[in-house]
């Protein structure tokens, strides 16, 4: 019995270092059923916001923002997503993956892309489940596309008495924040 305990003892930092540098995997109950069902993500607050700003009729300081959350219904986390730009001129072409910001210690994985000239939104998402079998687990990719519907206001200001110093001209795009379903058009398993 002791010799018994002497091993127990001695194998108990394998034990606890086991899961050191494995991915995490969600746990939440249905994770993997509701993974292979017919599923889509939610779209949370989509906005676009470009400024441009001219200090003088030839100098322009512009930028744009997208921003984001998306919701997996497989699993229990929301992730974030933004992306700046001063690609002129309508700063997103759909060309550059942005990678979202995940909680830490998350075993989901989400990169986007958006085309402002065809206000396309496409998204890639990885999420390990091991609620059936935690020995086993299954890692998801999916990939969907969505065309966006986006409701946007322009105003434009230019400084009638501009001197140098002064800025001359301001032109802001904001649009309303839109909220819709994203269904896959592509989803992988690999156990």
């Amino acid at each position: 019995m002791r010799n018994f305990a002497s091993a127990l003892i001695a194998s108990l930092p394998f034990t606890i270092a086991a899961p050191y540098g494995l991915s995490p995997r969600d746990t939440t109950p249905g994770c993997t059923a509701i993974s292979f069902g017919d599923f889509a993500w939610t779209i949370e607050d989509f906005t676009y916001h470009a400024g441009y700003t001219f200090s003088t009729p030839a100098h322009q300081i512009s930028s744009g923002t997208v921003a984001f959350n998306i919701t997996n219904p497989a699993v229990s986390e929301k992730v974030s997503c933004t992306a700046y730009s001063t690609w002129l001129t309508d700063f997103f072409y759909g060309n550059i993956n942005y990678d979202c910001e995940v909680p830490e210690g998350s075993g989901v994985g989400t990169s986007f892309s958006f085309s402002r000239p065809m206000n396309q939104l496409k998204v890639n998402q990885t999420w390990t489940c091991s609620d059936e079998d935690p020995q086993y687990p299954i890692t998801f990719a999916g990939y969907g596309t969505a065309n966006l519907t986006l409701d946007c206001k322009e105003t434009y200001y230019q400084n009638p008495n501009w001197t140098l110093g002064q800025i001359y001209s301001v032109r802001d795009i904001s649009c309303q924040p839109v909220t819709l379903p994203l269904t896959p058009h592509s989803k992988t398993a690999v156990a």
